[in-house]
């Protein structure tokens, strides 16, 4: 009678994990600048629609939110020169998550200059408050 391994057999799952790990964090540019594009496609069609220029918007008008931008590119950016496919990971996601928290910030900022019919560029993020506020010039 012939024996099957089992799936479940502790060797043989370690090994696929740990084949799959080196796989993935196995530094390839190729394979990294594929990943940013493919990155870049799903933010694209996640926001589709919505426009790009809270992006530009927040460098002046949100401070915090634009630190968190410049933290997940210079995470990118890093990853390169160390060749770090882990760094790149996690720099692509935080910058995911950072568009996503400038598009709903923008969004907001938006409502409020329209509430009270001022200018986008007058509306500024104040720590302090923790809002966004208006300021006159």
């Amino acid at each position: 009678m012939e024996q099957h391994k089992s799936y479940w057999e502790h060797d043989s799952i370690v090994d696929k994990i740990k084949k799959k790990y080196k796989e993935l964090n196995q530094w390839d540019e190729e394979k990294a600048f594929k990943y940013i594009q493919d990155k870049l496609h799903e933010i694209e069609e996640k926001h589709k629609g919505v426009g790009t220029y809270g992006i530009t918007w927040i460098e002046d008008h949100n401070k915090p939110l634009n630190k968190k931008h410049d933290e997940a590119m210079d995470k990118v950016n890093r990853s390169f020169k160390t060749k770090d496919m882990t760094l790149l990971y996690d720099g692509m996601a935080e910058f995911e998550n950072v568009i996503d928290e400038i598009v709903e910030s923008y969004r907001e900022a938006k409502k409020l200059s329209e509430k009270y019919e001022v200018d986008i560029n007058s509306i500024y993020w104040d720590q302090e408050l923790n809002a966004y506020v208006v300021k006159k010039e």
